[in-house]
């Protein structure tokens, strides 16, 4: 894929492989290419070699929450998963000793994940890591992180 810019009438358009790239795909296109950034993916494969854990279950420590425990319904509905995904990641992170898996205190048909002190340093450590802008933000100014924000916010309301 060939991409360049031109500028047509004073307005830059982005230009794949001859073809005038549409608005909304150059834009997906250039979140994606941020939101992959080598030195935050640096960090994630770093955590990877250091632990041996697989992204899957880095991702469940994403949403784990560092101080109350879940169930394992609640674990699915924030991974976007099917609820049969979420056994083996739980398997995965109890296996490390970075989650304990427990009836519910009231309704023992029902399993919550709770996580480890290990569990809780590393989770943190994945959620810091996820959180962390890269270091290209710095070239705006606040005012036009203001404004990215708020543009960002009416495609993304949660």
């Amino acid at each position: 894929m060939m991409v360049g810019m031109f500028s047509s009438s004073g307005e830059s358009v982005a230009v794949i492989d001859g073809q005038a790239e549409d608005a909304a795909a150059e834009v997906w296109r250039r979140i994606r290419s941020i939101s992959h950034d080598p030195q935050a993916m640096a960090v994630c494969h770093q955590i990877t070699q250091e632990t041996g854990l697989a992204l899957a279950p880095q991702r469940a420590l994403l949403v784990l929450p560092l101080d109350e425990a879940i169930s394992m319904r609640q674990l699915a509905r924030r991974l976007g998963c099917d609820n049969s995904y979420v056994t083996p990641l739980v398997d995965t992170l109890e296996g490390r000793g970075l989650a304990v898996r427990r009836p519910h205190p009231s309704d023992r048909r029902v399993k919550v994940i709770e996580l480890t002190e290990p569990g809780r340093a590393l989770a943190e450590r994945v959620q810091l890591a996820d959180s962390t802008p890269p270091d290209t933000f710095g070239q705006l100014t606040e005012a036009e992180l203001g404004t990215l924000r708020d543009l960002l916010r009416k495609l993304d309301p949660v």
